[in-house]
């Protein structure tokens, strides 16, 4: 997974036990942060697939994956204390790309990618499958975010 984001121009911020935080557009800036992050989630699905294929064959179960995306504003840069810095960002933004994550358990959803609206109108070219799949309510936001799951 690291390397389909990194193929992306992503940077991996963290691995938080089975997840991984990536940044597009931070600590440099990228016109298409959005497209980059989409594609990378699709590649990542890809990839995956190919890796079950892999498991299948070996009789062992397969996995799976949630990803969430939001484009917004946040604060980067050495956070911590003068014991312990870590290059990150932090802010709504981020907070709600992981509500979007875990949002992609939800049956009904039948997807493993969603974004928001934000991200969506972040990219210029508009080559990406998506459908709408309503607004949500979010912890630690007042109005509703629309959702988006990306197929392709």
């Amino acid at each position: 997974m690291s390397g389909e984001i990194e193929r992306q121009g992503g940077v991996i911020d963290k691995f938080i036990g089975d997840a991984i935080m990536a940044l597009f557009g931070a600590p440099v800036a990228q016109g298409d942060a959005a497209a980059r992050a989409l594609a990378a989630a699709l590649a990542m699905e890809r990839a995956l697939a190919g890796l079950n294929a892999e498991l299948a064959a070996e009789g062992r179960p397969p996995l799976a994956i949630g990803v969430g995306i939001n484009t917004a504003g946040v604060i980067a840069g050495n956070i911590g204390s003068h014991r312990r810095l870590n290059y990150s960002v932090i802010g709504d933004g981020v907070n709600l790309a992981s509500r979007l994550q875990s949002l992609t358990r939800t049956p009904e959803y039948r997807t493993s990618i969603i974004t928001s609206a934000a991200t969506l109108a972040a990219v210029r070219e508009k080559n990406f499958a998506t459908r709408p799949l309503g607004t949500v309510a979010v912890k630690g936001r007042a109005e509703p975010v629309e959702i988006f799951a990306v197929d392709g």
